[in-house]
């Protein structure tokens, strides 16, 4: 990422109270030499993204210029327009990201990619959560803006779930997208809390297997019904407060 357009790579980095610095090189690509680093502003003071912070940096509206799109410790996606110029990003206040009208929420830690995860010419969004998943929130606006009416778990080929492993609790997966061995497809390298990289190539054609049909048929059923779950507790909480 080159923070301030110098043809060098800059290092950009969250912390656990929220923070985002930017680590700029004073050298070069072959023998990056990075500063002592400094905190990014919003409105005029340190930036602070509910903790946790998890940046990654893109052209989120269109107009040409960097801007924040900032994971954080309770699932949510926060937003950052760059009002300022590209060589010199000026930041105020932030928006959380919506999926079909509300707040987008993960199990906590939320860690955003942007990547266009199905060559259609739009930004998408791959995100790791605390559980260990990707989930993927397909573009259905423009890449001026963008819209996300779903957002869904990643596959394995087997019908499994994408997700980190750990057998000891939350994994906190942190992604990074990339074509690994060249074969002009997408792969997934995957970071968890254990320091482990995991690296997820992708597979040449889906399996049309009955057994992996069925398998993520029942997987998909189980989550509607969870969030289901969720929303009536939810619902149910409301009209409590609501009576007392």
């Amino acid at each position: 990422m080159d923070w301030d357009n110098d043809g060098r790579h800059d290092l950009l980095v969250g912390d656990t109270n929220g923070n985002v610095q930017v680590f700029l090189n004073t050298n070069s690509n072959s023998d990056p030499v990075l500063s002592g680093g400094n905190f990014i502003q919003a409105g005029g003071v340190d930036l602070k993204a509910e903790g946790r912070a998890a940046p990654d940096v893109d052209d989120w509206n269109g107009d040409g210029k960097k801007d924040l799109i900032i994971g954080n410790r309770e699932g949510n996606i926060q937003i950052y327009i760059n009002k300022g110029t590209d060589p010199e990003p000026v930041f105020d206040s932030s928006y959380l990201l919506q999926v079909d009208g509300r707040d987008f929420t993960v199990s906590g830690r939320a860690a955003p990619r942007v990547a266009d995860w199905n060559k259609d010419g739009l930004r998408d969004l791959l995100i790791g959560d605390l559980e260990g998943y990707v989930y993927y929130l397909k573009n259905a606006g423009t890449n001026s803006a963008p819209v996300f009416k779903r957002a869904e778990k990643l596959f394995l080929r087997n019908g499994d779930f994408l997700r980190y492993p750990d057998p000891n609790g939350d994994p906190r997966s942190r992604l990074y997208v990339t074509d690994w061995n060249n074969d002009g497809r997408d792969d997934i390298v995957l970071g968890g809390k254990d320091g482990k990289v995991m690296l997820y190539l992708a597979a040449q054609k889906p399996s049309y297997s009955p057994a992996v049909f069925v398998k993520r048929i029942f997987f998909q059923i189980q989550e509607r019904a969870i969030k289901f779950r969720d929303r009536a507790k939810e619902k149910i909480k409301g009209l409590k407060k609501r009576l007392i």
